[in-house]
């Protein structure tokens, strides 16, 4: 007897299929995709984003504040408005980034829809987003998927991530780096697992979106081939990306090289095409993964959850056909869209003559090293603080805590769990305790905890001033300002450094003691303009540090800090803005790209940076 069996396809050959008909699909799509994904990010950044930005301010009007300043938030003072503004913002941005993508998930679905298909498609989905179970795709669409970024893709969550200050400080001890690690695995498993969520909830009927997609990347023939499809088509995105920047640089290295003068012209138009076909290229990147993702639907349609069916369209073209190629290539819209695309190229380029000429500008960017310079020595130690002055750096951040007995140490954490595997608290050990603990650090270097006195003399021995960040470790005097103001001027140091702080009352209090001090009020999360504080400057968390609150925070008079800028991305970033201090555990790479664009003669490398900085994939 003869049993015919019919073979599962290869995890490679199926990864090739979905690539394939996920190609298929953006490709039906044709001008009408294009126009789709130029008009919606239009919206976004043009209305969207402004309405959104323009409650956000009142939501934090009502509590009284002109920026977001975590510090700042108390019960009172509107507090209760200010957070249900921000659950109404919460929620227009997830109605928003569902429309969006449910827009283009029905197109690439049904490529041959007319407008009205597509509008009555919208208020479908818009009203299965008013159930209680959507509420599972608004953890996935702000919360997992841009924390793991395997999916699909909006300006509304681009800057969802966790903070690199907090990254960086759990990777410089073992346990804790190896704890995050675990914890983005988990991540990246839900987000594999769960990322048909989207593209079901939109072309099913009934709920169960995020089991239905749990159920059809049940095991590794299943999750494998699309995680591989998925990989392939942003790899040939990354390629399209530096295809794109090359192209983009060419007209102006040749204006460099036979008309300066008009290289700035130049520059800001070639500035303009590439934002919009970046637009173009990233939104098409993420209609690709999305194909792919419908791809594995279609392909597991017999496996959704019970009660969950594909939707039919009557009279809507399928998937692929020669009829709905055939709209999606008509020429009308193909010449639509290409004057679209021009027009709004041309007026960012000539928005970007003033932003090239600034960019071009040497940066004069102070350089600071955080916790001294951590590739020779331990943070917030004599090594580290030589190491720093061997490199260059032009001050040296450290932190100063007060101990059990009053005195000050040069010391980051409250306790010595990370840096001498100690459980002890600095809050419970004195000076002279403290002082006689060995600390290392992961690249293999050891010191001991030295005393700020001996800190600061080191530093004046070096002529190195220093960036002095008051920490509250739980042993402080309600007189540790002024304390502190004591032991610098026995040391004959207070007016040769500067100052800053996390803790508001700490920077109000030494700005009252010494006002003609420089003193700069430390924010681990800031947002859309400068807080309201008696500082002289703020040292702001790279993760918020906008070029808008940067320009608000010098319209006010303050000057503007970043930390910890540790990539070679945003040391660019911050030098081309010509920020007012970069605070990074590498300053000698800082000061390398400082001189690097300092001795520029053209406006090739201005571009190169500009141009990565706004097309992302």
């Amino acid at each position: 007897m003869h049993i015919e069996t019919v073979s599962k396809p290869g995890i490679w050959r199926e990864s090739a299929t979905l690539f394939t008909r996920g190609w298929g699909l953006v490709r039906a799509g044709g001008a009408r995709l294009l126009g789709l994904i130029l008009i919606s990010q239009l919206v976004i950044l043009g209305a969207a984003m402004p309405v959104i930005g323009w409650l956000f301010r009142e939501a934090l009007r009502a509590s009284g504040m002109t920026g977001l300043d975590l510090g700042a938030l108390s019960p009172g003072r509107g507090l209760t408005l200010t957070l249900g503004l921000i659950v109404a913002i919460v929620a227009l941005a997830f109605w928003l980034i569902s429309l969006q993508f449910t827009a283009l998930v029905v197109l690439l679905q049904w490529p041959g829809i007319g407008w009205h298909g597509l509008a009555r498609e919208l208020g479908r989905v818009a009203r299965k987003l008013l159930r209680p179970g959507s509420l599972s795709l608004l953890f996935y669409l702000f919360l997992l998927l841009p924390l793991t970024g395997f999916g699909f893709t909006s300006a509304f969550t681009r800057g969802i991530a966790i903070p690199s200050f907090v990254s960086g400080e759990l990777l410089k001890s073992v346990s804790s780096g190896v704890a995050l690690g675990v914890v983005l695995l988990i991540l990246a498993v839900l987000n594999v697992r769960l990322a048909l969520t989207v593209p079901i909830f939109v072309l099913t009927t009934g709920g169960r979106a995020s089991r239905s997609s749990w159920r059809l990347t049940r095991g590794v023939r299943a999750w494998l081939p699309l995680v591989l499809a998925v990989a392939a088509a942003m790899l040939l995105g990354g390629a399209a990306v530096i295809a794109l920047t090359i192209a983009a640089v060419v007209p102006t290295a040749l204006a460099d090289e036979l008309a300066p003068a008009a290289s700035p012209v130049v520059a800001a138009y070639s500035l303009g095409i590439a934002q919009v076909l970046g637009i173009l290229l990233s939104g098409l990147v993420t209609a690709f993964v999305a194909s792919i993702l419908i791809a594995r639907v279609q392909r597991g349609a017999d496996r959704l959850a019970p009660g969950v069916e594909l939707v039919r369209l009557p009279g809507s073209a399928a998937p692929a056909t020669r009829s709905g190629r055939r709209a999606a290539r008509s020429k009308r819209p193909a010449l639509l869209v290409g004057a679209l695309s021009l027009v709004v190229a041309l007026g960012l380029g000539t928005a970007a003559m003033d932003t090239m000429q600034r960019l071009s500008q040497a940066p004069e960017t102070l350089v600071l090293a955080h916790r001294g310079f951590s590739d020779g020595g331990v943070e917030n130690t004599i090594g580290g603080l030589e190491a720093a002055h061997a490199a260059g750096a032009d001050l040296v951040e450290m932190d100063v805590m007060q101990t059990k007995d009053g005195e000050f140490v040069a010391m980051h954490d409250a306790t010595l769990a990370r840096l001498a595997d100690r459980p002890d608290a600095v809050k419970d050990l004195t000076l002279a305790e403290l002082t006689a603990i060995t600390v290392h650090d992961l690249q293999g270097h050891e010191d001991v905890i030295p005393s700020f006195s001996d800190y600061v003399v080191r530093a004046q021995q070096l002529g190195m001033p220093l960036l002095i960040e008051i920490k509250l470790g739980g042993a402080d005097t309600p007189d540790h300002v002024e304390r502190l103001v004591a032991e610098l001027e026995r040391l004959d140091a207070l007016e040769s450094n500067i100052y800053h702080s996390l803790d508001a009352p700490s920077v109000a209090r030494l700005k009252q003691l010494r006002p003609d001090l420089s003193v700069g009020y430390t924010m681990a999360f800031a947002a859309v303009a400068a807080p309201d504080t008696p500082a002289d400057f703020i040292v702001v968390e790279e993760w918020s540090a906008t070029e808008p609150l940067q320009q608000s925070t010098w319209a006010a008079g303050l000057g503007f800090m970043v930390w910890t800028v540790n990539d070679e991305p945003g040391m660019r970033e911050q030098l081309r803005r010509s920020v007012d201090g970069i605070v990074s555990d590498h300053p000698d790479r800082v000061l390398a790209l400082r001189s690097e664009m300092q001795e520029e003669t053209g406006l090739v490398e201005v571009l190169v940076d500009t141009v990565t900085r706004f097309v992302r994939i």
